[in-house]
């Protein structure tokens, strides 16, 4: 393998299908979170306030918020392509949606449109790996050509 060759996320049809419908499913519920209007309520990620002290909740709420964003971050840096707009999608979704229930109402609109605006450049993203995946398929690989 060579060392600028960034590691793939899709490696067949299957998983390329899989992305679409899991994309898919994804910006259904959230085109219809943006348009379909009912209020937001705070919630934690982890919803431990019953069993932890309060500013223990916090502070695990936080360390995992940290680490999501840690994730969201270097994820997409390790790949390449379509791939990584499909990822880049689904990242205003996973960072935005813990905070939506702490911010104004107009604002955890815009929030819902931010979020359904890049699930859909996601889920066009998965399509084309998909399609393409297709047609990528028919094409030798640099191994049979040199044999």
């Amino acid at each position: 393998m060579k060392q600028d060759q960034k590691p793939r996320l899709i490696g067949s049809r299957f998983t390329a299908a899989i992305g679409v419908i899991l994309t898919g499913f994804v910006a259904a519920q959230t085109l219809r979170a943006a348009f379909w209007k009912r209020p937001h309520h705070f919630r934690w990620i982890l919803p431990l306030e019953h069993v932890l002290p309060p500013w223990a909740v916090l502070t695990a709420n936080v360390a995992l918020y940290a680490g999501l964003l840690v994730l969201c971050i270097a994820f997409p840096r390790e790949l390449r392509g379509k791939e990584r707009v499909l990822v880049a999608g689904w990242i205003p979704g996973v960072l935005l949606s813990p905070i939506q229930g702490m911010v104004s109402p107009l604002l955890a609109a815009v929030i819902q449109y931010v979020k359904a605006a890049s699930i859909i450049v996601a889920f066009a993203a998965a399509m084309v790996i998909l399609v393409e995946g297709s047609a990528s398929d028919n094409v030798p690989s640099d191994a049979a050509v040199r044999e």
